[in-house]
């Protein structure tokens, strides 16, 4: 029977990284991103350092790495982490849905796999 309570707790982890990683994204869309096109390491850092975008995404991820933190106190490595895999998913749908981004066939059925195993691992 699968744990309901722990899955949202996952869930709410995975939420927590995949926005982050939105936010940055967002950020280096808009600073025209880092170490590209000629923009020097020192002008890509204050870019980064300015970036609103950049700090919510960081502070989603402190408060993700914190609430890992219980998480990891409370239950099994080896059940918890494999079931972050839907992460991947989560944050490539982000992808396309956000930034318009593409992903192949191979790329859709390897996020199939992946959510497939995670409903397999749910079941204990």
């Amino acid at each position: 029977m699968p744990n309901f309570k722990l899955i949202l707790q996952i869930l709410l982890f995975v939420a927590m990284l995949t926005t982050g990683n939105v936010l940055w994204k967002y950020g280096l869309v808009s600073i025209g991103g880092v170490f590209v096109n000629g923009k020097t390491f020192f002008n890509s850092i204050r870019d980064l350092l300015f970036s609103l975008y950049m700090w919510l995404g960081a502070l989603f991820y402190i408060a993700g790495t914190l609430y890992w933190f219980a998480l990891l106190s409370r239950h099994d490595l080896s059940y918890v982490y494999p079931m972050v895999s839907i992460g991947y998913v989560l944050t490539a749908v982000a992808g396309v849905l956000l930034f318009k981004e593409t992903i192949h066939f191979t790329g859709w059925l390897g996020m199939g796999i992946i959510l497939v195993g995670f409903i397999v691992l749910s079941i204990r």
